[in-house]
């Protein structure tokens, strides 16, 4: 069975179709499971060198995928990947995982970070767009909000022979940022202007270096390439670019030497992309919004990791915010968004949950124990819960777990409010 995306209806026809049309491509005498084919681009020529990674990807309920890092999924089993020959063929011979699959093309060097941690972590770009994928007579086309990757679905102890895999070269200017003394601009935040463009700010890496993403166009065009570091400036020629091609080797020479930059340099002012206000200079007081389910007011705040959401909550007359039904989760998730929070739930020392409003807990929306792995929830002894971006779901931390450290929000609530009032009164 082949699943392009997840979805409802579509996804079951998909499921139908695809299994009667896929009997023609399997070879069911061989249980020795594979997957071969070529590797092109748009114009019909081999890409040779590059990898071919395949990896069984996690389902939400409902029907989206759980992201995991890179080093996450190599590790795990049913990572799979191919080096494609001169021609641009691959074969992969191992046995797939029965489920949702990825499909992923990614440069050779981009492999062996990912297999060798230890190496210093360079910055390896993705260089082709997966366009499309055809296996037997059915062809599954990319997704543009993942540009080099297609999910589908696979059974196992089927062998896929002639498989087609169609990409498209990405397309960017390289080069490097150095002073008029030829030394180069390492590590500094750089605004870019480039013809059709908006701003960008840019940071070289520790050699000048830097990457600007171009958008794909067939034919040749033409760019000038001018930035700004802390008033130094510098300007290109004008460079021609061909379709499906990337420019290398460009070198911007500021007007300037190191000797022209401040002791304490300031950093480039944010841009505001189309309709955007820029933020005020000094923080307002924060705006408590009222759920008329229950009438109690709620707020999201920035916090520095658990006990200090704990700390702001009671310099606010709150607390963290205790769920008790279905209405206010659905309340509170279509309010503040799915995102990391910390909620008012603690683990006592007789290993009963509590809100910290000393509430017991009646309605609960605990996620799966498996949904995370342990690089993300150890099974260690839990103390604190957060509330996750898939679906509001609820999972206990402990100190030391990925979500422990990177949750920086939290959700405040408190049952009587003042209209109007200032941080301060609060």
């Amino acid at each position: 069975m082949i699943v392009l995306k997840t979805g409802n209806i579509i996804s079951k026809i998909a499921i139908i179709v695809m299994s009667c049309v896929m009997l023609n491509a399997c070879n069911t005498q061989d249980n020795a499971a594979t997957f071969s084919g070529t590797l092109i681009d748009v114009d019909g020529k081999p890409i040779a060198g590059h990898i071919v990674m395949v990896f069984p990807v996690n389902m939400g309920e409902t029907g989206s995928m759980i992201y995991q890092p890179i080093r996450t999924i190599a590790a795990a089993p049913g990572f799979i990947t191919a080096r494609t020959k001169s021609d641009g063929s691959f074969a992969i011979k191992e046995k797939f995982n029965q489920g949702m699959m990825k499909i992923e093309l990614i440069p050779a060097r981009m492999l062996d970070i990912i297999n060798n941690p230890d190496k210093a972590n360079t910055e390896i770009r993705t260089e082709y767009q997966l366009i499309s994928v055809k296996i037997g007579v059915m062809t599954l086309y990319g997704d543009k909000h993942s540009p080099s990757s297609i999910v589908f679905s696979l059974p196992t102890e089927k062998k896929f022979k002639d498989v087609m895999i169609v990409a498209r070269q990405m397309m960017w200017i390289e080069g490097k940022v150095v002073f008029n003394d030829k030394k180069p601009v390492t590590d500094a935040p750089v605004l870019f202007k480039v013809n059709n463009y908006g701003d960008r700010i840019l940071t070289t890496d520790a050699k000048g270096n830097f990457w600007y993403g171009l958008f794909h166009h067939t034919e040749p065009k033409s760019y000038k390439v001018s930035i700004e570091y802390q008033q130094l400036t510098a300007e290109s020629e004008e460079i021609l670019i061909q379709g499906n091609s990337h420019y290398k080797g460009l070198v911007l020479e500021l007007n300037g030497d190191r000797s022209d930059i401040p002791e304490n340099p300031k950093p480039p002012e944010p841009i505001l992309m189309p309709g955007m206000l820029p933020l005020p200079k000094k923080p307002t007081p924060r705006e408590w919004i009222v759920n008329p389910y229950n009438g109690h007011a709620y707020v999201r705040i920035m916090c520095e990791g658990y006990d200090a959401a704990k700390a702001q909550a009671q310099a606010e007359g709150a607390y963290l915010v205790a769920i008790n039904d279905p209405e206010e989760q659905k309340w509170v998730s279509s309010t503040f968004g799915n995102e990391l929070y910390w909620i008012g739930l603690h683990k006592t020392e007789s290993g009963q949950w509590l809100w910290d409003t000393k509430e017991p807990i009646g309605y609960t929306n605990w996620g799966p124990e498996d949904r995370f792995p342990e690089e993300i929830l150890a099974k260690s002894e839990k103390v604190g819960a957060v509330m996750t971006f898939v679906d509001g779901e609820w999972h206990a931390v402990a100190p030391g777990d990925l979500f422990w450290d990177y949750t920086i929000y939290a959700i405040l609530e408190k049952s009587s409010w003042k209209i109007g009032t200032t941080s301060e009164d609060r």
